[in-house]
């Protein structure tokens, strides 16, 4: 979806800088707010942080993105799109994310909330470890 699109489908006032942000969200899947603003300040944006953690904030509070926590003190943002639950691997060396999806995993979990009288909401399955290029350079 075009981002004037999204922000048009959420309500949220459109701005170049919320444009901006937005753009970067459809070219890296996650971010933190650091490598928003360094991204943006390296296309001339002149964008204050204030500005970006508002945006941020304003996104999250409309659904636009989703915030993750991967345990390393740094909020990552991702963009939440119309597609299929997915869970991520995280690298401890480089701070890698990388997405997948398992639909024998999700019927596992099911599995295990409907056998525990469960009724799942939501769930989250983040695997820490060593990515490729950090097992390597070990």
């Amino acid at each position: 979806m075009h981002s004037i699109d999204l922000l048009k489908r959420y309500n949220i006032k459109i701005t170049p800088h919320k444009l901006a942000v937005l753009e970067l969200f459809t070219m890296h899947k996650h971010l933190d707010a650091n490598q928003i603003i360094r991204l943006l300040n390296a296309n001339s944006s002149n964008i204050s942080s204030a500005t970006v953690y508002r945006i941020l904030a304003n996104f999250e509070q409309h659904a636009v993105i989703s915030k993750h926590n991967f345990g390393n003190d740094q909020a990552i943002y991702e963009l939440n799109e119309n597609e299929s639950h997915h869970d991520h691997l995280i690298c401890l060396g480089c701070g890698v994310v990388i997405e997948f999806n398992n639909p024998q995993i999700e019927e596992i979990q099911i599995q295990i909330a409907n056998a525990n009288n469960f009724s799942m909401l939501s769930h989250n399955l983040n695997i820490y470890g060593h990515c490729k290029n950090c097992n390597t350079s070990k």
